[in-house]
């Protein structure tokens, strides 16, 4: 409706400056050739002010009612972008490979070769309320990833998996690796938060051939360990496997707990 008001207005300017281009043009021929008195030249001028009076304010009338007709542009794509994110503030949807653990096996296999954790898709976000993910989080699908020194993937596992529940990690870590079952493969844990007494771990082995796999340990789906190591913990080494603390809250008082290799599992010995 605004676009042919505004249409229509300018059809009826354009006639209008014709109108009074005519009537310029008969005054001064007029006078030229002496036709008329110079009174009479007078009115044919007014008549021309009168026209172009009312030219400008059906210019100014155009100019306010063709600027709403003007905005209906579809949203460039980050202005887009901005109104679909902020029904989630502080979230940012993750789609492609980030990764926030990434680790020298050098010093362990003499191979130029890197583990890491790498989120594959999902979300990062920001809670600065007090808790225990306060802070930076990155949740979402995450891989174990074993690369050659130019980032090439050599081998994969997902780690979810391994989890009965949704991962999130809330900082960037270092792995820790060392020898459990005396195999000569780079054993190593992953955690996740899990209360104040501890976190839950994961043991995983990288197997000469570059295969990822969990080390099961007997009667335990994860591992409760007491340690300021939230995402992986180094556990104390033994001669046949490893040994761990938590703290129970119905003894009030940390609980060690120590595990042998059978050959196929760790197994709880106290």
């Amino acid at each position: 409706m605004l676009i042919e008001t505004s249409q229509s207005l300018q059809g009826l300017v354009f006639s209008m400056l014709h109108a009074a281009a005519r009537v310029h043009a008969k005054a001064a021929l007029m006078e030229d050739t002496g036709f008329i008195y110079r009174s009479n030249s007078g009115k044919e001028h007014f008549r021309m002010k009168r026209v172009c009076y009312a030219v400008v304010f059906l210019l100014l009338l155009i100019s306010c009612t063709g600027t709403p007709a003007m905005n209906t542009e579809t949203p460039a794509p980050l202005a887009a972008a901005f109104a679909a994110s902020s029904s989630a503030p502080n979230t940012i949807r993750i789609t492609g490979p980030f990764t926030l653990s990434r680790n020298d096996l050098f010093p362990f296999t003499n191979k130029q070769e890197y583990l890491s954790v790498v989120l594959m898709s999902g979300k990062y976000s920001e809670d600065w309320n007090p808790g225990p993910l306060m802070g930076r989080n990155w949740e979402g699908e995450f891989q174990l990833q074993l690369t050659d020194e130019d980032g090439k993937v050599i081998s994969s596992a997902d780690l979810n998996r391994f989890f009965k529940e949704g991962l999130v990690f809330n900082s960037f870590f270092d792995i820790d690796f060392d020898d459990y079952n005396g195999d000569g493969n780079v054993d190593f844990t992953i955690g996740q938060y899990a209360s104040s007494n501890g976190n839950l771990f994961k043991l995983f082995t990288l197997e000469k051939s570059g295969k990822i796999e969990e080390l099961p340990i007997k009667g335990h789906q994860e591992l409760l360990v007491s340690a300021a190591e939230r995402y992986s913990v180094k556990l104390t080494k033994t001669k046949t496997g490893f040994s761990s603390t938590y703290y129970d809250n119905r003894i009030e008082k940390h609980v060690k707990q120590s595990f042998v290799w059978n050959g196929k599992s760790f197994i709880g010995t106290s």
